[in-house]
């Protein structure tokens, strides 16, 4: 047995790596551009179910052997696609050429995109819109309108609206964007290596406070070194320090439940890349952030699908169920009762259902004067909650929740 299989199986029997990669409420992707990183043992052990790839929105015609080995790859890896647009190969921005498409223009590619890859159901209307390596940087409304085109191309696909980066005035970008938008999108996109890889959420917080909707973490990782265009290495980070910035992802995703999907980048850069967050490094060792990738995926799993909260109401209690799974689809039952220090009453046994539409249920459960009477006299109360989920299936979860003093 070779050493990567013994890797895998270790993974497999230690972590059960085997079943889809979900951390509480997001779903967990590769964002790689290389179709060999999908083949890699180690990459597949991680169960992840979905990958991203960035191509000129010409790749229809400019590239349709690089997304066909892409496609191929990630296929054979049991993964679904996701594709995002971008800048033509021959531009240069913030030098020249730096091409802004029309909207006719951009119209007409990404309908070629949609006829010869039919397989890709997920895209971004354009990738990192806001950095100036993008001819889009300075004219948001345009992406409003490839968005409009996009969603033409491909009525039933998902469809990612604007998608920054979180350097600049990413904010005023977005807000442009709404502006010229003729509808109001739900579904965005942020790259958030600020904030991972210095331990902040202003990033996260403030997209969140501009858009509707849910959020994608299109790209995220463990910056371990940047370049500049003449080779010179403009930022070293310590590796023990890097795998930071993947547990600083997942706590992010889990303490904003409107964040959905969250993708790693990368895999593997070369020696000389300009970027490089590679899991692995250039010569194929894994570094620390994929022991941290590995730890932080086990422990999602243990995350209840719904968070219960409850608070007193003038006829009873009001408990308010939010789905965190990721596609926002959550039913089951669940029994409540109350419990004061010495005696326990229950209330009911009642159905729960969420949505994607509505991810939030508010149960309302009657209690009688006297009971409530006992409650505010006693001097601790609580309510047990047992829960049986449905969907997603889970185990049956016993939950304690500390109630105030009733009125």
């Amino acid at each position: 047995m070779t050493a990567a299989r013994r890797l895998v199986s270790l993974l497999l029997a230690g972590s059960q790596l085997a079943a889809p990669a979900v951390a509480g409420a997001v779903t967990v992707g590769l964002a790689d551009q290389k179709p060999a990183s999908y083949a890699d043992p180690r990459a597949r052990a991680l169960g992840l179910r979905y990958a991203r790839l960035s191509v000129p929105y010409d790749a229809a015609t400019s590239a349709p052997a690089q997304v066909e080995a892409w496609l191929s790859a990630v296929q054979g890896a049991g993964m679904a696609p996701h594709v995002a647009f971008e800048h033509l190969r021959t531009d240069d921005c913030p030098g020249a050429p730096c091409t802004l498409p029309s909207r006719g223009r951009y119209g007409a590619a990404v309908r070629a995109f949609v006829a010869r890859f039919p397989q890709v159901r997920t895209y971004t209307t354009w990738n990192e819109a806001n950095h100036q390596t993008q001819p889009t940087a300075a004219h948001p409304e345009a992406v409003a309108g490839y968005y409009d085109e996009l969603r033409s191309a491909c009525p039933a696909c998902t469809i990612v609206a604007g998608d920054v980066l979180d350097s600049g005035s990413y904010t005023r970008w977005l807000r442009g964007f709404l502006a010229a938008a003729s509808t109001t999108p739900q579904l965005w996109g942020l790259h958030d290596y600020g904030d991972v890889t210095y331990g902040t959420s202003s990033g996260v917080r403030d997209v969140l406070a501009t858009v509707p909707g849910r959020l994608w973490i299109e790209e995220t990782g463990a910056l371990v070194s940047l370049r500049n265009q003449a080779g010179r290495q403009t930022l070293l980070v310590d590796e023990s320090r890097v795998a930071l910035a993947i547990d600083r992802a997942f706590a992010l995703a889990k303490v904003n439940p409107r964040i959905a999907r969250m993708y790693v980048y990368q895999w593997q850069a070369g020696p000389l890349d300009r970027f490089d967050s590679g899991l692995v490094r250039p010569d194929g060792t894994l570094r620390p952030s994929y022991t941290a990738l590995v730890r932080d995926l086990a422990a999602a799993r243990t995350t209840a699908p719904v968070r219960w909260t409850a608070k007193w109401s003038k006829r009873g209690l009001v408990l308010r169920a939010t789905c965190r799974a990721a596609d926002r689809a959550c039913r089951g039952r669940v029994s409540v009762a109350l419990r004061t220090r010495t005696t326990s009453h229950r209330l009911t046994r009642r159905s729960y259902r969420m949505s994607a539409r509505h991810p939030t249920a508010a149960l309302s459960v009657r209690v009688s004067t006297t009971l409530r009477r006992r409650a505010r006299n006693a001097t601790s109360r609580a309510l047990l909650l047992r829960v049986r989920s449905l969907a997603p299936p889970a185990a049956l979860r016993t939950l304690t929740l500390r109630l105030a003093r009733p009125a």
